[in-house]
């Protein structure tokens, strides 16, 4: 690829992504079928919790069952289906299976107010809805502008979390999702090619995504994002090479925001393992239930995480002092790491009983991570240094929602503070 000009990369990218969402899923389980694609958290809050594994031949199959099932709700091409939930498994089947049916996702933050929820459903003309809690049923249903529009309500679970109760009591167009994978299999069984032939139709330039983002006036601004758009991204990131297969991201990231949706699109065409953590307090824990590779965030997600590790610390004025050595250690160290030096013998042995002393409890409490990334807003860079002086890299990357995420990111190996690093590729 050595002296080709920016167009002729571009090109090829495009030459090597996949046509439309629901391919690019088949690319990797036709290829990987017993790799994992997602890790699903079973616990509570307070506990430890068992993390059971989706290879990516199993996703592949829940998103078709999906996508059927959608069809024989008589979807229609580049019809929006709206999501209104947290981070979850659930939410990624849903996409995918929307994707896979041709249809185009709306996503909606779940703490949207009632009146801005109505006002997106309606701007989009979403006819299907995927709700996570029977609250935001409620949404739909007290709202008299979408009781004709809306013609199905999708819930993850089965019962009102309130209150125990069947969800199907909320409202006649209740469905829960496990109703509508089940018959989306019946279809299937019948019909064996009918999501195949779909995805198969479908062309980059096709509708994928509606994003609402709420710009800086007036009613929020729906972004439309096609399917070539997000599969570019992931061989854009593959051709960077420094993800790969054998690593595991911790997927926290509101889908609803591009950055999350295009981490999607970036794994699946990698391979790469996702454990998905929607609870943001439990985050910590789970970072050492799982022990991701690598994890991407927003600055206040670090900073959350470098003021917890620093309260967690075992009090006292001697371990006290040590951290502030070798924290000192680490900050005389950056020269030589961030240019690649040697460092000298002397500094080379402190920050050898430093990382003994205090930075490897740091990085097992981060379960091992290679490296973080942070975007979304500007990362401080006290916060950079801290985590670099303990051998942990924070790159940030700039972008935009029209822009499918990112434009601009710093490489672990080439890191400057303060920076959002050169133009990603093509």
């Amino acid at each position: 690829m050595k002296g080709r000009g920016p167009v002729s990369l571009e090109q090829d990218l495009i030459d090597r992504s996949a046509p439309n969402f629901g391919a690019l899923l088949d690319r990797q389980a036709d290829a990987h079928p017993d790799r994992v694609a997602l890790l699903v958290p079973h616990g509570a809050d307070d506990q430890v919790n068992i993390w059971t594994p989706i290879t990516f031949a199993q996703f592949r199959r829940q998103a078709h069952d999906m996508a059927a099932g959608l069809l024989g709700l008589g979807l229609g091409r580049e019809q929006r289906v709206a999501i209104i939930s947290g981070t979850r498994t659930e939410w990624i089947i849903a996409d995918m299976g929307i994707s896979c049916a041709g249809g185009a996702t709306t996503t909606v933050y779940p703490n949207t107010s009632p009146e801005e929820t109505a006002y997106i459903l309606t701007d989009s003309d979403s006819r299907i809805v995927f709700v996570d809690t029977a609250a935001q049923v409620d949404k739909i249903v007290s709202r008299t502008e979408l009781a004709d529009q809306i013609q199905q309500i999708v819930t993850f679970a089965g019962t009102d979390e309130r209150t125990g109760a069947d969800v199907h009591t909320l409202d006649p167009r209740v469905l829960t999702m496990a109703e509508l994978i089940a018959s989306g299999r019946r279809l299937l069984a019948d019909d064996p090619q009918l999501v195949r032939r779909m995805i198969d139709s479908i062309r980059p330039i096709d509708l994928a995504t509606l994003i609402y983002t709420s710009g800086t006036t007036g009613t929020p601004k729906g972004v439309e994002i096609e399917h070539g758009s997000w599969t570019y991204m992931g061989a854009a990131w593959e051709y960077k090479d420094f993800i790969g297969p054998d690593d595991l991201h911790l997927l926290w990231l509101p889908l609803s925001h591009a950055f999350g949706k295009c981490l999607l699109a970036i794994c699946i065409q990698i391979g790469v393992a996702q454990a998905v953590e929607g609870r943001i307090p439990r985050l910590v824990r789970s970072i050492g239930e799982v022990r991701p590779t690598v994890m991407c965030g927003v600055p206040r997600i670090f900073e959350k995480i470098r003021a917890g590790v620093m309260t967690a610390a075992p009090q006292g004025r001697l371990t006290t002092r040590i951290s502030h050595w070798a924290f000192a250690v680490g900050r005389d160290s950056r020269p030589y790491r961030l240019s690649g030096s040697r460092m000298p013998l002397a500094l080379a042995a402190r920050y050898r009983i430093a990382d003994a002393l205090v930075f490897a409890t740091l990085k097992r409490k981060l379960g091992g991570v290679r490296f973080m990334i942070s975007g979304g807003a500007k990362l401080s860079p006290q916060v950079q240094e801290w985590f670099y002086s303990a051998g942990i890299p924070i790159v940030e990357g700039y972008g935009a929602t029209e822009l499918c995420a990112v434009a601009f990111f710093s490489e672990p190996s080439t890191i400057r503070f303060g920076t959002v690093g050169p133009v990603c590729p093509g």
